[in-house]
C-alpha cells in the first residue's frame, strides 16, 4: 500500500519518494496538448489535401477586413469548375494582406469534390504551416518538461537520502 504524503510527492511501501500523479500532469500537460493538437491538425490537412481536387479557379470578388491596427486584410473568392461540370463560387478561407490579388486573375486552388465549401491555395504554406508550429512549440515543451522531470526525479531521491 502507499501512503499520500503531500500533493506533489508521495511515499511507496519501499518508503521511497515518487512524484504524484498530481505533479507528472504538471509536467507533462502542456507536451502533450501542443503535440496531439499539431498532429490531429497535420493528419487533418493531410486528408484535405488528399482527397481535394486540383482547379484554375479566377478571382471574382475581393471582401477586405481592416484590423484595430489599420491593416487591412483580403479575402479572395474564386470562380472554378465544379466535379459536375458548372461554375461555382468559393472563398479562401484566409485573409491576408498578400491576397490583395487582381479581380480576372486566375491562380491553382485546391477544393472539395464532396462539398461546396471554401478552397485553398495548394502548398506546404497553407496546408501544413499551422500544424508545424503547433508541433514545434510541443517539441519546446517536451524539452522543457523533461528537463523539468530531471529536476523532479532529483529532488525525489534527494528526499530519500
Amino acid at each position: 500500500m502507499t501512503s499520500p504524503n503531500g500533493f506533489f510527492f508521495r511515499r511507496t511501501v519501499g518508503n521511497t519518494t515518487v512524484p504524484t500523479l498530481n505533479l507528472k500532469m504538471l509536467v507533462w500537460i502542456m507536451p502533450i496538448i501542443f503535440l496531439g493538437t499539431g498532429i490531429v491538425w497535420l493528419i487533418s490537412g493531410y486528408l484535405w489535401v488528399s482527397n481535394a481536387t486540383e482547379a484554375i479557379g479566377t478571382v471574382t470578388k475581393i471582401s477586405t477586413f481592416v484590423t484595430e491596427s489599420e491593416q487591412t486584410l483580403f479575402i479572395p473568392e474564386f470562380s472554378y469548375t465544379w466535379t459536375d461540370g458548372s461554375q461555382t463560387l468559393g472563398a479562401l478561407g484566409l485573409a491576408s494582406p498578400d491576397f490583395n490579388l487582381e479581380i480576372g486573375s486566375q491562380h491553382n486552388i485546391l477544393f472539395d469534390p464532396e462539398v461546396k465549401r471554401t478552397v485553398r491555395f495548394p502548398g506546404i504554406a497553407f496546408n501544413y504551416f499551422g500544424a508545424i508550429v503547433i508541433l514545434i512549440i510541443g517539441a519546446m515543451f517536451t524539452l522543457i518538461s523533461l528537463v523539468l522531470w530531471l529536476w523532479v526525479k532529483a529532488i525525489a531521491r534527494k528526499r530519500d537520502l
